[in-house]
């Protein structure tokens, strides 16, 4: 329907709306929760792209339909919001400044992740500036707080249906079939507070959360055939004291479990329960363990709480729907390698819900969180050629049967 030589071609010729584009939302904040003067230029850029449907829903996700014939629904999915940029002195150009230098787009969210997803609006009007219709419908989601556990898509899921989906995060322009998972988990100590100065009267919950972090190594943890190693970090320490002279009567650890399919947030929490338990000090309250929940405003207005879970993914290099993209990209870019984000993104939750998932953007991962983010605008352009024909293979690749 729309080969590469001719996607392209048209795409270089609205390059330079595209960068435009681009640097605006670039230089747009858009901090979890405050994703409302982003969304706002995102959906007037897709109304004069001519989606035929643009809408916002409830917590503030944007969802753009191209109407297709009766085919498969292809989804195509980003994220809006980005992290904190930190101090402008940090930066070689202002963190919200999308200055272009020596070919590259600067900014906070650059490559994490709106460069990829003004390269996903952009290819997939190509259908209406084309005047074609695709077999099945196209949607274009962008979410709400990804950065802060994927509150957006999992709204998203509960609401949209689609057959296939292809998530933009930064890859480089290479074809991404997965990643683990991210649990957050608390584990809170207690114990008998009592002045510093008297310790015999206390039980001093530091000690138990010591011994647990030193035996943390004896957990056994899962691997998977494409996405390697689950691992655990720990990474907050909190107590209920401010001050240095007092014994608290509890402490939380925080541990930044990235899970593979195997081991589900239930077994992350039974399993740490069983060594808090064995380091608790005789004559304290049991330890708990628990997987984080929080409570989010949306820009909208939106109340959710929602568990601190990504789920993994991982779609094997085998299945008809990952054949179908690597031979696009290959075709498009040359890149022939397909690999796993070290990150988690949506992907995890379109895939829970059942929506078969191959990872593919534009931009360097490893510049994503950083004050060296940039994106290369010559990859961007790449990336926007590539998918729409990937819209295409993959609804060719469903419509078959063979998933």
């Amino acid at each position: 329907m729309i080969s590469l030589e001719t996607a392209g071609q048209v795409t270089q010729q609205r390059l330079a709306a595209l960068t435009h584009f681009t640097q605006r939302i670039v230089q747009t904040p858009s901090l979890s929760g405050h994703e409302g003067d982003a969304a706002a230029l995102i959906v007037r850029e897709m109304e004069s792209l001519r989606y035929d449907d643009v809408w916002v829903d409830e917590v503030g996700n944007i969802i753009g339909r191209i109407k297709g014939g009766n085919g498969p629904t292809i989804m195509l999915n980003g994220h809006m919001d980005v992290v904190d940029p930190g101090p402008d002195e940090g930066w070689p150009h202002a963190a919200y400044s999308g200055e272009i230098v020596d070919g590259h787009l600067w900014g906070r969210g650059s490559v994490d992740m709106k460069g990829p997803v003004a390269a996903m609006i952009y290819g997939a009007s190509l259908f209406k500036h084309l005047d074609i219709q695709p077999t099945g419908d196209v949607l274009m989601t962008v979410a709400v707080m990804e950065e802060i556990g994927g509150l957006g898509s999992q709204f998203l899921v509960e609401h949209t249906q689609a057959d296939g989906a292809i998530v933009g995060e930064p890859s480089e322009n290479e074809l991404r079939l997965g990643h683990r998972g991210r649990i957050e988990v608390q584990v809170k100590f207690h114990g008998r507070s009592a002045h510093a100065s008297v310790p015999h009267l206390g039980i001093n919950p530091h000690f138990a959360a010591a011994e647990f972090l030193n035996r943390l190594d004896e957990v056994s943890l899962g691997c998977d055939p494409v996405l390697g190693q689950s691992t655990i970090a720990p990474t907050l320490y909190q107590t209920d004291q401010v001050s240095p002279n007092v014994i608290p009567s509890e402490v939380t650890l925080f541990l930044d479990w990235r899970n593979v399919p195997s081991e589900t947030p239930e077994h992350a929490r039974s399993v740490l329960q069983k060594l808090a338990e064995a380091c608790a000090a005789d004559g304290s309250d049991p330890p708990e363990v628990t997987v984080t929940h929080r409570v989010f405003d949306t820009y909208t207005g939106a109340k959710r709480n929602f568990a601190a879970v990504f789920p993994p993914f991982a779609t094997s290099p085998t299945d008809a729907l990952a054949l179908a993209a690597a031979k696009v990209i290959s075709n498009a870019t040359g890149q022939t390698r397909a690999g796993v984000w070290q990150f988690a993104t949506d992907g995890g939750h379109l895939m829970s819900a059942g929506i078969p998932v191959v990872g593919f953007g534009p931009g360097d991962d490893r510049l994503a969180h950083t004050n060296q983010e940039r994106i290369n605008i010559a990859e961007l352009q790449l990336a926007a050629a590539t998918y729409t024909p990937l819209c295409i293979a993959l609804a060719s690749a469903i419509e078959k049967g063979t998933l």
